[in-house]
């Protein structure tokens, strides 16, 4: 298959921040430090890389996602495509003409019409008066701007910027339509006007290059795509596989960030000394998949003998409230006595949760069911890796890993209210 836009082993290095205003003593200080710098053991180089050695290609009439955390360099990497940027070192090759919107009013002058820049931007990139003009009519229709189209764009509002951009940017015929995370400034009936836009463009052979944080987006457009890192690619290939790797990085981080806030406030009655997960065999782990055993074991020390404690645990995905909630107050099984060292544990058979990081708070009751012996307190975390199996929408990975966390079995009848009036 033929590419429409390779990069080969592109690097982009901008120069360090600046403090007040230029002048020839700060420039020749900056060229000693650069003419120094090789000499200098351990030195960082000069400058920040916003891109190391980046390759890949897009195939031409396919749409591709990039995808990555905030300063990943992803729009470093789309403003070298429109030329906006330039590489500084490394090859960056495109076949055909760019239509860009990467960021809110990009392509648009403030001081001129909707009409006025909807003509300067046509004849910038090449097109006849005669292109334009037929156009013309289908751009202002699909951003609905027929009556303000002769008003100064200055004065739209950022959701009429993004219309009129992305209305020229997918309308001039691009061979090649870029598209940054400025999309999610419209409202949601734009939006799904511009993913059907999207669509087209594609299914007559044109290039999407998709950037966005809104994974269910990039699963539904994009078949394929990469994970964007620190500057490097950490992951390349079909968008699902892409996506459930960027959502490995993002809960494992958050996992360890829940983990790092863990205190375990000891009580003078009792001490949780450590928590741990395991599976229906006893295997300690600290990822499962939706609808395993896991078995949650609590190492508790308690410094005097403790009548009947009553043990809470709750599980959190971090919002207000548990979704889950395993309580001897509600079930009753509860020990006599509890001293020395011992290990409690809680065993849900089939877990219902979907994939994300999970957080465990714990507390205790007096003998009483009244008065905290152990304050209720984040105790650790574990991480749901895997959904459960069958699930193969177009939306699987990012509404498993995104949305709502609990998952049931369930199933979908459609019926016609013709149906509905036949006796069975």
């Amino acid at each position: 298959m033929t590419w429409a836009v390779r990069f080969e082993d592109i690097c982009k290095r901008y120069r360090g921040g600046r403090r007040g205003y230029p002048s020839i003593r700060s420039d020749l200080t900056r060229l000693g430090r650069r003419l120094l710098s090789p000499l200098q053991r351990g030195d960082k180089p000069f400058g920040y890389l916003a891109l190391d050695h980046v390759s890949f290609e897009v195939p031409q009439g396919q749409a591709f996602a990039i995808i990555g955390p905030n300063g990943a360099g992803k729009t470093t990497a789309l403003k070298m495509l429109t030329r906006i940027s330039h590489p500084t070192s490394g090859r960056l090759r495109v076949r055909g003409r760019v239509g860009a919107l990467i960021e809110v009013g990009s392509g648009v002058h403030p001081e001129l019409t909707g009409r006025e820049n909807i003509w300067l931007y046509g004849r910038i990139i090449g097109m006849s008066r005669q292109e334009i003009a037929r156009r013309f009519d289908d751009i202002v229709d699909f951003a609905e701007l027929r009556e303000s189209i002769d008003m100064p764009v200055k004065m739209y509002s950022s959701g009429m910027q993004l219309r009129l951009g992305f209305a020229v940017a997918s309308h001039i015929d691009p061979d090649i339509f870029v598209v940054d995370e400025a999309l999610a400034v419209g409202d949601a009936g734009f939006q799904v006007k511009c993913i059907e836009r999207m669509t087209r463009l594609v299914s007559e052979g044109r290039t999407l290059i998709f950037v966005s944080h809104n994974l269910s987006a990039v699963e539904t457009l994009c078949p394929r795509g990469l994970f964007l890192l620190d500057g490097r690619i950490e992951a390349m290939g079909e968008a699902r596989d892409v996506l459930r790797h960027y959502l490995d990085w993002v809960d494992t981080r958050q996992q360890a960030r829940i983990e790092h806030q863990v205190q375990n406030r000891p009580s003078k009655f009792l001490t949780i000394e450590r928590v741990s997960f395991h599976d229906a065999r006893g295997q300690e782990r600290a990822a499962f998949r939706t609808g395993e055993t896991v078995e949650i074991r609590l190492k508790v020390s308690a410094q005097t003998p403790v009548r009947r404690p009553y043990f809470e645990i709750g599980i959190s995905d971090g919002r207000p409230g548990n979704l889950i909630l395993c309580s001897m107050l509600a079930d009753g099984h509860v020990v006599d006595v509890l001293e020395g060292q011992n290990t409690v544990t809680c065993r849900i058979p089939q877990l219902p949760l979907l994939p994300r990081v999970y957080q465990i708070w714990c507390s205790v009751r007096s003998h009483l069911a009244y008065g905290e012996l152990f304050d209720w307190q984040l105790v650790g975390a574990f991480r749901v890796a895997d959904g459960p199996a069958g699930l193969n929408g177009p939306g699987a990975i990012a509404h498993t890993g995104t949305e709502a966390p609990i998952h049931t079995d369930y199933d979908w009848r459609v019926t016609t209210d013709a149906d509905a009036r036949v006796p069975s």
